[in-house]
């Protein structure tokens, strides 16, 4: 109950704020600006650190971001920045979300090691490897019904 809790409140503090709209691509995100990307990523990572579903792959990618979060002390302004390297590394990927621009990077990139050792403690199979970010590509860190995408990680 109280996950469910936490994740209705994320995702309904995505669009309090005025002008706090769904962000459908990177032109949008970039009108945001530094603190309105910083803010919005945030609530993409504390979304994707709750949200379950009841289901054991999305319970080993929430405690792995988590774990993940953690370790790299991320911050808002971090996540935003990986979001934009993202976005910059990819441009075919410019009309996606910012939640695929996330999920293409610390999902599928920076946090994977993190996501696939809770997968092993859960009794899951690693997710399908995906390259991790080069070390100079990587946001500044204070320590040295289902879909394709979410079939990809079972």
């Amino acid at each position: 109950m109280r996950r469910f809790a936490l994740a209705a409140l994320a995702a309904l503090s995505l669009t309090v704020p005025a002008r706090a709209d769904f962000i459908k691509n990177a032109a949008e995100w970039q009108r945001l600006g530094p603190d309105g990307q910083a803010a919005y990523a945030m609530g993409i990572y504390d979304v994707m650190t709750v949200v379950t579903a009841d289901n054991k792959y999305t319970a080993a990618r929430a405690l792995g971001l988590r774990a993940c979060g953690v370790s790299l002390q991320l911050k808002g302004a971090m996540v935003a920045q990986a979001i934009n390297i993202f976005y910059r590394d990819h441009p075919e990927q410019r009309v996606a979300t910012p939640f695929v621009a996330f999920n293409g990077y610390f999902e599928r990139g920076a946090c994977s090691p993190f996501i696939n050792e809770a997968r092993k403690e859960m009794g899951l199979p690693p997710m399908k490897s995906a390259p991790v970010p080069e070390l100079g590509q990587q946001p500044d860190v204070q320590q040295p019904g289902q879909n394709e995408q979410q079939q990809n990680m079972q």
